[in-house]
């Protein structure tokens, strides 16, 4: 996956996150995706979710491409 795409993917998880928070069930399963696959590159958990995912995807693109794939399973993202 090319940068670009990876940021705009990043941008597409980072954008549901925010639209899904108040659905408890969906939250719930992005922040346990999101300790599962982030905190090896954020480990304070202090970064924001697109600058964490960003990071994944630069430092570990198939974690990232992973973890895309649980998302989509779990339909928190679509395609």
């Amino acid at each position: 996956m090319n940068f670009e795409h990876m940021t705009l993917v990043a941008q597409k998880i980072s954008f549901a996150f925010e639209d899904q928070y108040f659905d408890e069930r969906k939250r719930n399963i992005f922040i346990a995706l999101f300790n599962k696959y982030l905190l090896s590159v954020d480990t304070a958990g202090t970064m924001e979710p697109y600058d964490a995912l960003v990071l994944l995807g630069r430092k570990d693109p198939s974690e990232f491409d992973l973890m895309v794939k649980e998302m989509k399973e779990k339909e928190l993202i679509s395609d």
